[in-house]
C-alpha cells in the first residue's frame, strides 16, 4: 500500500518519542505524496478507495485535524468537504461529514473530540478513524445540515 512504509517509520517515531523536526519532515513528506495522489485521483476524476488508499486518506485526515486544532476552520472544512467527495466509502464519507459539521460549528478540536467521538465504538476496519459518535451529534446535523448541503453543492 502506498505511503505504508513511511508511517510504519512516522508511527516508531510517534512512539518512541522521536525529534520533532524530523518527526514532522517525515509527516510533510507523508502529506505532499498524499496530496499528489489526491491531484492526480481528482484529474482523473477518481475516488480514494479504502483500504487502497488508506494512508493517503489518513494523511489528509490528520491534516484536517491539524489544520483544526490550529483554528484553520475553513481550510479544515474545504478539506474535510473534499474528503466527503472523493473517498468511496460510506462510513468514511459520514465520519468525515461529522467532522465538517464540527467545523462548521468552529468548536475547538478538543471539545468536539471529547464531547461527540464514541473512542470505544470505532470499527476495526477503520482502526485509524473515528467512524463512531455520541448520540448528541444529532444537534449539529440539526443545527448545521443546510449549510453543510449548501457548501457542499458548490
Amino acid at each position: 500500500m502506498f505511503l505504508q512504509k513511511e508511517y510504519q517509520t512516522f508511527d516508531e517515531l510517534m512512539r518512541k518519542d522521536g525529534e520533532e523536526q524530523e518527526i514532522n519532515e517525515l509527516f510533510g513528506n507523508i502529506l505532499q505524496q498524499a496530496v499528489d495522489v489526491f491531484n492526480t485521483k481528482t484529474q482523473n476524476e477518481e475516488f480514494l478507495q479504502y483500504p487502497e488508499d488508506k494512508y493517503v486518506i489518513r494523511a489528509l485526515f490528520e491534516y484536517i485535524l491539524e489544520l483544526w486544532s490550529e483554528g484553520a476552520f475553513e481550510d479544515a472544512k474545504n478539506l474535510g468537504y473534499d474528503l466527503v467527495y472523493m473517498v468511496d466509502d460510506e462510513n468514511l464519507k459520514e465520519a468525515f461529514s461529522m467532522f465538517v459539521l464540527g467545523l462548521i460549528d468552529k468548536m475547538p478540536l478538543d471539545k468536539f473530540l471529547e464531547r461527540y467521538v464514541d473512542f470505544d465504538g470505532t470499527d476495526e476496519r477503520y482502526d485509524m478513524f473515528f467512524t463512531a459518535f455520541h448520540d448528541d451529534i444529532d444537534e449539529l446535523i440539526i443545527k448545521h445540515r443546510e449549510t453543510f448541503k449548501k457548501e457542499f453543492s458548490e
